[in-house]
């Protein structure tokens, strides 16, 4: 019999977080045992975790199931439900901005696919709960007889910034610019592809299986181009993979769970390597056993309670320390290491070859200051 790995004893603000979204994302009855005996500090870190995980507004979904004896402290509730209401209107202002985006440089021959947090959102029970910080859009040539996917790209950028965008800086992956308010980023690249032969053989399937179809969002005010799901089964779950220590939140999680939920698993036979498998098999595990995702696993991670400590409970959430170079730069190394060790079984990236290139940035950047 194939060992059992036991979900992690969570204190009851983690546990009525997890409650209250299983609840949302499922439309479900919500299990009050937890809400029972909550106190006020309780629904406290409840909701700062919500906010820090970004979930506030699809834990909020689950707060309306729950029975008026087992509601928030009042000063929790009015907090909680003044970021819901900031929350709808963010949301409303995406799609809008996103579909005037869309339009804008469909009208120069560039194709626009809307990736991630707005793209994604069409998965949830109430779309404008999925959150989003920024949107992340991909363009390309809507014909590559008249110019390339890399011009178009290129193109993209000039034109927004005419249209009144303010650039705020560009890297090999993306270009990042402002937009009536709104962060973009426009990517030329899906994944981290330096990282490990697993993203570089992802980013190059990723690029040759570009197939979208339109989807409305806002009751049909808004129209958007989003990839298909097998697209979205790759890149959702190895983005989710290159964040884990860095970043990777609840609402990764939340993601991956409405994917499978409504589509099912749909990976290519391409990419069918060990390190690709243990991605799929943590996030799904995780998502079995805190999200509610209903699914059999033919085998069980030996990496999950170890995510999961790491979304909930970041050892490295801190500003870098003031205090001269060495205070600085062995923070950053100690942070470094442990996103290495992190990351090494679960993508394949090379434990020693990246510290030996951190080590080097450090004393070229020493050596110019």
């Amino acid at each position: 019999m194939a060992h059992t790995v036991k979900a992690l004893n969570l204190g009851n603000p983690e546990k009525m977080l997890l409650a209250l979204l299983r609840a949302s994302l499922h439309q479900q009855n919500i299990e009050t045992v937890y809400f029972q005996q909550a106190t006020e500090e309780d629904w406290l870190k409840c909701f700062r975790l919500a906010v820090r995980q970004g979930v506030s507004s699809l834990a909020w979904g689950g707060i309306e199931r729950l029975p008026a004896k087992h509601n928030p402290p009042l000063n929790v509730k009015l907090s909680w439900a003044l970021l819901e209401k900031k929350q709808l209107d963010k949301y409303r202002k995406h799609c809008l901005v996103a579909n005037e985006v869309t339009l804008f440089f469909a009208q120069h021959g560039i194709a626009t696919i809307i990736l991630k947090g707005v793209g994604l959102s069409r998965l949830y029970p109430v779309p404008a709960h999925r959150e989003s910080g920024d949107i992340d859009i991909y363009t390309y040539s809507a014909d590559r007889t008249k110019m390339s996917d890399e011009e178009a790209n290129s193109l993209a950028n000039e034109l927004i910034l005419k249209q009144g965008a303010m650039h705020i800086y560009s890297s090999k992956k993306h270009s990042v610019f402002s937009f009536k308010g709104i962060t973009f980023e426009n990517h030329g690249m899906f994944l981290h592809e330096a990282e490990c032969q697993t993203t570089v053989k992802a980013e190059q399937w990723l690029k040759e299986h570009i197939d979208t179809h339109v989807v409305e969002l806002l009751d049909g005010e808004c129209q958007i181009e989003v990839p298909c799901i097998t697209f979205d089964s790759v890149f959702v779950s190895l983005h989710a993979a290159q964040h884990y220590g860095i970043g990777l939140s609840l609402k990764h999680l939340c993601d991956w769970t409405l994917l499978i939920k409504q589509e099912g698993m749909n990976l290519p036979s391409e990419l069918d390597d060990k390190y690709f498998k243990l991605t799929i098999t943590t996030l799904t595990q995780l998502c079995k056993q805190y999200l509610g995702l209903a699914v059999p696993i033919d085998e069980e991670s030996r990496l999950a309670n170890k995510m999961m400590m790491e979304i909930l409970y970041p050892p490295y959430y801190k500003k870098t320390p003031t205090g001269g170079f060495i205070k600085t730069y062995l923070f950053q190394l100690r942070n470094r290491i442990h996103i290495f060790k992190l990351k090494h079984p679960l993508l394949g990236v090379s434990f020693w070859g990246k510290i030996c290139g951190l080590l080097s940035r450090m004393i070229k950047e020493k050596g110019s200051l």
